[in-house]
């Protein structure tokens, strides 16, 4: 199959006033989730399907060389640094076969399109493209072959003369030369490349008149169509017509002679192209991302594809009438529009009379296309492109893993002013943006049906380039209008000039952005003048005014003349009082409020302004300027914050009060710190002093609203430090140094003996707990009568210690488990997953041993406790070692004094079971009177002398501090005891239960065991049991020798013994206290009941026992007055 490059028709020729300054060419950036290469001098090159295949361009995507009304632009081979060199037909050529690896350009990126071309060069041409080998992988194989006397083995084109002259694609000069240097005709070139399509079989390229065979062959293919008319074929060829030829060669079909029908036929069944047989070269109608037309050519080597760009044969940049394009064109009617898109999403009509602007718009890019398509039809598109202004605000680099690999692509984050302030990200592989957050860009974006740029899905992004500024001041106010009027000079705003700090009442200076076409496209304040007033004075004159000396935030220093200035307050919410207040002499009274701010001609009474505030300062067209802490502009704004009493750490991201951030700080913030009547300059936190918890004193703005503030002045702090950690010796002691104050020596602070000021009771605590370490606090508020004291004190016990990886060695560890720690060189061993590296550390050693102990001596003795600060498995600052910290976590349970006969208290046996925790205290009586009253009080101690506890149980959180007493225990209550020991945390706390059991027995439940009267007693005062095991255990011996029938006597003050129906008296008999106690039935059901009966007014029970003997037991089940449902229980064992 035959296939032709399409012929675009010619631009319209149209006149063009050149206006401004000449501009840079856009270039495409990258949307997110897409890849890019450079693509020609000012533009890009998007990376195809297969793979990372690249494309290459014919003609610039679009280089605005001048602002034009009306511009036409031409071809021109954009991938060569040579292009205005090619003839207008041939750069096609030359483009795909470099694409394909046939033609090769030069390594300064030139073609060298005029320059003629030798034999052996063509020679190396044709071999790639018969063979498709562009890499000459397999040309070795040919260098050995003798064809030719002047082709030796070792030149360089040895193995493609040799190749195509096998092949017979050449012919020698003389029979036995090649003449490889001679330079080539058109004619040769053609000879070649047609014997490898096919023809030449008959040797009809030799002999006379060779040249009129050789061109009637092309002439009839349409070969020759494209050349230039000028072009003779008899004269040495140029590498531009060479890849012309070559080019049209390998679209025609492949041919052989065929002896029966006496012509040449296509040698393929169906007919196909070189090109098609041997790089599968195919050609379809594309586009590029906004709709440009453009040819496609593919193949399956080389760069894989290459896109020749179709010129537009009209630009314009500011809206034009349509009679004016279709003078311009020739277009008119529909015509498909593609507006800020890759696809057909509008249609214009152009009509050939109208005069209305109605095409385009100040700073649009139309371009109006007419062309044929790869099909050879006619068509005709519009494209539209608007540029929007963008600010960075926010720029990340490339991140690799551990393998060097690209974890992370670099990012770029742009607000667009759009009317919506979109924010976009994009994103650009392996390679690193140039810019930095708050540089302001142009760039070409895809839009919506809201003409707001699309974030997102559906984004797509071009970088045209940085945008230019320059500041000025607005000399004449315009309402409504589409100009401004800047520094005298009028300039037209673009159609999407959105950003407008200056609005229409703005008269200082400001910075003016410009599109690519020399339009207004943004306004902005000047971001980079924050400042703080460093001191201000009155100047005498005709007129007088207040000037002021301003420290900006990178340290360099003004004087200005202060026009306005908003007072600051101090008040929440409201820190700047008023606004724009001009200051006004007042030697006598300095001062500042809502509407006055008051300055003196004497320096010294204006101290009130000395670093007094951050501002934002707005310059004037007459050089003043206006100091602003708030201000409402066109598109923002401005309040700058205050706070005191914050903290602020060194590499913090955050400045935070009370733990709350007030304001969030990066690594671009400009902070200026203010030392007495020193100012230091700080880029970021890293450098920046260290400043005590709640002592700052700052200002502070986010002036482009990405919520991290850009400027941050630090009016004061306090920078005092005391010290993490106190250690006392026996060398402590203190002195009296004032009202509650004294002066304690011989204290060890951060490993550095020196003496502090603390209270008296601090100072008594630390000599009571000599080698014990502790957490200090201290007084860092400047403005306080303690600063610089020792104000607080905590142990470090291994609940307040740090046992993880310590930051910049500052936190202490505990070592509550010494049974494994050993010394071993200069490296600490405390067990397999934790060590210490003590070689640079610093010992403080506190022992009661009568000699100087190492720290080796001190943990071979193990009866010492070690505090380690510093991080593990690194370097360790200081090791303390002094007093082990108690560990003894027992309690003791007693009752209290007057219950003591009552109760049985059983410990758990930890030498039986260590984990027994449980101790029970067993209830015998209820106060001994039967009434069920008789709760007891216990008292819970801790054996340690440094050691608390903590009780919750059934009544409650009783108690958190040893000897705590526990009132009105009773029966069924349970508790829990926590143990906290001086050591404290996991190394020695522990959880014990108390359990209380009862009521056992009611004692004197049975006034009397008798045989006919009370007076014949038995047994008086007998005591019943609660469980009918405790009963039959122990029972009561009545010897009832010469007696059938006992009586039983009940106290009915506690058990009942007048009801026989409800809860009657039961008995049951064994045969021996085994039995009974063996017996495990239902009493209720299994008892008999005994009927009750009256000795004067006393009940009792009487028992027929004539028939049981020595041995046998009888057990009575009772009921507890007010208790019922509960029973008690007595045995007898009789004896005869």
């Amino acid at each position: 199959m035959t296939f032709r490059c399409p012929r675009r028709k010619d631009p319209v020729s149209t006149t063009s006033r050149p206006v401004g300054r000449e501009v840079v060419c856009f270039y495409r950036a990258v949307s997110v989730g897409t890849q890019w290469e450079s693509r020609g001098k000012n533009a890009w090159r998007g990376l195809g399907t297969k793979g990372f295949a690249q494309k290459k361009v014919l003609s610039l995507v679009l280089c605005v060389a001048m602002l034009l009304s009306v511009m036409v632009m031409g071809t021109g081979a954009a991938s060569f640094t040579d292009q205005d060199e090619f003839s207008d037909n041939y750069a096609e050529a030359a483009e795909v076969l470099t694409g394909m690896g046939i033609i090769q350009g030069y390594d300064d990126g030139s073609f060298l399109p005029q320059r003629n071309i030798n034999r052996a060069q063509v020679a190396t041409m044709i071999y790639r493209a018969a063979t498709g080998d562009v890499t000459d992988s397999k040309i070795s194989q040919f260098v050995g072959e003798d064809l030719f006397d002047d082709v030796n083995a070792d030149d360089w084109f040895a193995g493609y003369v040799n190749y195509c002259g096998n092949a017979e694609y050449i012919k020698g000069f003389t029979p036995d030369t090649f003449g490889p240097y001679k330079q080539v005709t058109g004619y040769q070139v053609l000879a070649m490349i047609l014997r490898a399509v096919g023809y030449d079989e008959n040797n009809e390229y030799t002999g006379d008149q060779w040249t009129l065979r050789v061109a009637a062959t092309p002439r009839e293919q349409g070969l020759l169509d494209n050349l230039n008319p000028d072009t003779n074929l008899a004269e040495p060829a140029t590498r531009e017509l060479v890849a012309q030829l070559i080019f049209e060669a390998i679209q025609i079909d492949t041919v052989r002679y065929s002896l029966a029908a006496g012509e040449y036929r296509p040698s393929t069944t169906p007919a196909s192209s070189l090109g098609e047989q041997v790089f599968d070269l195919d050609v379809n109608n594309s586009a590029d991302e906004w709709g440009r037309p453009e040819v496609l050519w593919t193949y399956n080597t080389g760069d894989e594809e290459t896109v020749i760009e179709i010129d537009p044969v009209a630009t314009y940049t500011t809206a034009v009438n349509d009679c004016d394009v279709y003078e311009d064109t020739g277009i008119s009617g529909d015509v498909a529009a593609y507006v800020n898109s890759g696809r057909w999403n509008d249609t214009y009509n152009i009509s050939k009379t109208a005069t209305k602007d109605n095409i385009g718009a100040q700073g649009q890019l139309v371009e109006v296309y007419d062309y044929t398509t790869v099909d050879g039809k006619d068509a005709t598109r519009i494209v539209v492109i608007d540029t929007f202004l963008a600010q960075v605000t926010n720029v990340t680099e490339a991140k690799y893993d551990s393998n060097n690999h690209l974890a992370k692509d670099a990012s770029l984050t742009l607000t667009v002013y759009d009317g919506a302030n979109t924010s976009v990200t994009l994103t650009n592989g392996s390679t690193n943006y140039t810019y930095a957050e708050g540089d302001m860009l142009l760039i070409n974006a895809y839009t919506n049906d809201k003409d707001e740029v699309i974030s997102g899905d559906g984004q797509y992004v071009e970088i045209v380039s940085a945008a230019e500024s320059f500041v000025g001041a607005q000399t004449k106010i315009h309402s409504n209008a589409n100009y401004h009027t800047v520094n005298g000079t009028d300039y037209p705003d673009a159609v999407k000039f959105f950003r407008n700090d200056a609005g229409t009442n703005r008269t200082e200076n400001f910075n003016w952005w410009m599109d690519q076409y020399d339009n207004l496209i943004g306004v902005t304040g000047i971001t980079s003048n924050y400042a703080v007033l460093k001191d201000m004075i009155w100047i005498q004159g005709t007129p007088g005014y207040a000037q002021a000396t301003l420290v900006y935030m990178d340290g360099t220093e003004a004087t200005v003349t202060v026009n306005t200035i908003d007072g600051f307050n101090g008040v929440a919410d409201t820190w700047f009082a008023g606004d724009n207040v001009a200051p006004e002499l007042n030697d006598s009274n300095v001062y500042v409020t809502n509407n006055d701010v008051t300055v003196s001609t004497d320096s010294s009474k204006n101290g009130i302004y000395d670093g007094y505030a951050m501002y934002r300062v707005d310059t004037n067209s007459d050089g003043s300027v206006n100091l602003q802490g708030m201000e409402t502009y066109t598109n923002n704004t401005l309040n700058i914050g205050y706070q005191d009493n914050v903290t602020l750490k060194v590499d913090g991201s955050a400045i935070l009060d009370n733990g709350s951030p007030i304001t969030h700080v990066n690594n671009a913030t400009k902070f200026l710190v203010k030392s007495g009547d020193t100012y230091t300059a700080y880029t970021g936190t890293a450098d920046l002093p260290k400043f005590n918890n709640q002592t700052v004193e700052v200002f502070y703005d986010d002036a482009n609203g990405d919520d991290v503030s850009d400027y941050v002045y630090i009016k004061s702090y306090s920078d005092f430090a005391g010290g993490r950690y106190v250690f006392a010796t026996s060398d402590a002691s203190y002195v009296t140094a004032g009202d509650n104050v004294v002066t304690l020596e011989g204290i060890y602070v951060d490993g550095v003996l020196t003496e502090v000021k603390t209270t008296e009771s601090l100072a008594t605590e630390l000599k009571a707990n000599m080698g014990k370490l502790y957490w200090a606090t201290w007084d860092d508020v400047k403005t306080s009568d303690t600063y610089g004291q020792l104000t607080g004190i905590n142990l470090v016990d291994e609940y307040m210690d740090y046992d993880g990886i310590s930051l910049d060695k500052i936190f202490a560890n505990y070592l509550e488990d010494t049974s494994e720690l050993k010394l071993v060189g200069n490296t600490l061993y405390v067990n397999k997953d934790l060590s210490y590296n003590v070689t640079n550390a610093n010992d403080v050693i506190y022992t009661d041993a009568a000699y100087e102990m190492s720290l080796a001596d001190a943990i071979a003795d193990g009866s010492y406790g070690i505090w380690v600060v510093g991080d593990q498995f690194n370097n360790t600052a200081t090791v303390y070692v002094g007093t082990k910290l108690e560990q003894n976590n027992a309690i003791n349970v007693t009752a209290a004094k007057d219950d003591t006969d009552k109760v049985e208290i059983t410990a758990p046996d930890l030498e039986k079971d260590p984990s027994d925790n449980t101790w029970t205290v067993k209830i015998f009586d209820k106060n001994n009177d039967g009434t069920k009253n008789g709760e007891i009080d216990l008292s819970v101690i801790a054996d340690g002398k440094y050691a608390t506890i903590a009780i919750t149980g059934d009544k409650g959180n009783v108690g958190t501090i040893s000897g705590t007493t526990l009132k009105n225990v009773a029966a069924g209550d349970k508790y829990t005891v926590t143990v906290t020991t001086e050591c404290a945390g996991q190394c020695s706390n522990k959880t014990w239960t108390i359990e209380v059991t009862g009521w056992d027995y009611i004692s004197g439940a049975i006034d009397q065991v008798a045989y006919g009267g009370t007076e014949n007693s038995l047994k008086k005062d007998v005591t019943v049991h609660y469980s009918y095991a405790d009963a039959v255990t122990d029972p009561v011996d009545i010897n009832t020798v010469g007696y059938d029938y006992i009586r039983f006597y009940g106290d009915n003050d506690k058990v009942v013994t007048n009801d026989d129906t409800t809860w009657p008296v039961k008995y049951m008999t064994f045969t021996n206290s085994d039995d009974a106690r063996e017996w495990a039935g239902d009493f209720g059901t299994a008892g008999k009941n005994m009927t009750n009966a009256t000795d004067d007014g006393a009940y009792y029970q009487l028992l027929d026992i004539s028939k049981l003997t020595t041995g046998n037991v009888i057990v009575l089940r009772y009921t507890p007055q007010q208790e019922g449902g509960n029973y008690v229980y007595v045995a007898f064992e009789i004896q005869k």
